[in-house]
């Protein structure tokens, strides 16, 4: 008889969790965001990427095309791949979309390793830093700000970034908040992982030993370009633009974090 109350109580609280759990995972959202990049790197030419990332609930999915327009470049860059990590099974997948091949990774290969590499003494500090802004073109429905950066060293070379910003997108703020989410689950420390939609120009300033800050850029970045000169020289020698072409928020749908079906396994 003791045993029946505190039964139906076990009963009651499990179900209580199934419910709360099965809200929780109608209620989860993804969201599809797609890049495109242009480098141009000297003696290398021209190389462009497109880039489409899912964000899930602790889990990623990304899928990288790479290609160069040189054919020595074409050797070493062209490539499309796969990339899903998925932290509540403890899963990592690579796939070659060119081949239609997965292979399982060790998982541990996804988690945070703290980089050792030694930086050198910066030679060439940044001197001056300046900012121009002007409202610009339309980008996602949303009337955009141009903001121009730049940094000046003591040696006289200059890196100009151009940001466009538009007002808060709640679908990149989820995507930030759910690839945070993931780093910290596969150790990141917080201080170290690259918001999304903040733009270059921060990143610079944090990184760079500049004479005085300027304040964040408000609201999303979502379009940059960034241009080096040598001091006196009219031609960049390094160029790349980035650009934030699609971004959709849905429904979770786990299909969205699987490999393709008609892939063959291997092992690597």
């Amino acid at each position: 008889m003791l045993l029946e109350p505190i039964t139906r109580r076990m009963i009651k609280m499990g179900l209580i969790i199934l419910c709360a759990y099965s809200v929780t995972v109608a209620q989860s959202q993804q969201v599809t965001m797609e890049i495109v990049m242009a480098f141009y790197v000297p003696y290398v030419g021209p190389i462009n990427r497109e880039q489409k990332i899912i964000f899930g609930p602790n889990m990623r999915h990304s899928v990288e095309t790479t290609k160069a327009e040189r054919f020595y470049a074409r050797m070493f860059v062209n490539e499309s791949m796969g990339k899903i990590i998925d932290n509540n099974s403890n899963n990592y997948w690579k796939y070659d979309i060119d081949d239609k091949e997965y292979w399982a990774v060790p998982f541990e290969k996804a988690l945070y390793k703290k980089d050792t590499t030694a930086t050198d003494e910066d030679d060439d500090p940044v001197e001056d830093i300046s900012r121009t802004e002007k409202n610009d073109i339309i980008i996602f429905g949303k009337q955009s700000n141009k903001w121009v950066t730049t940094f000046t060293s003591a040696k006289g070379n200059r890196l100009i970034l151009e940001e466009w910003s538009v007002s808060e997108l709640p679908a990149l703020r989820l995507a930030d908040s759910l690839n945070r989410a993931l780093e910290l689950k596969l150790g990141k420390p917080d201080s170290t992982i690259t918001p999304i939609g903040k733009g270059f120009s921060s990143m610079m300033i944090k990184m760079r030993n500049v004479p005085y800050k300027l304040d964040q850029i408000p609201g999303e970045i979502i379009k940059a370009s960034i241009k080096s000169y040598k001091k006196d020289e009219k031609e960049s020698n390094f160029s790349m633009s980035i650009k934030i072409t699609r971004l959709d928020s849905e429904t979770l749908n786990m299909n969205s974090f699987r490999v393709p079906k008609e892939y063959v396994s291997i092992k690597k």
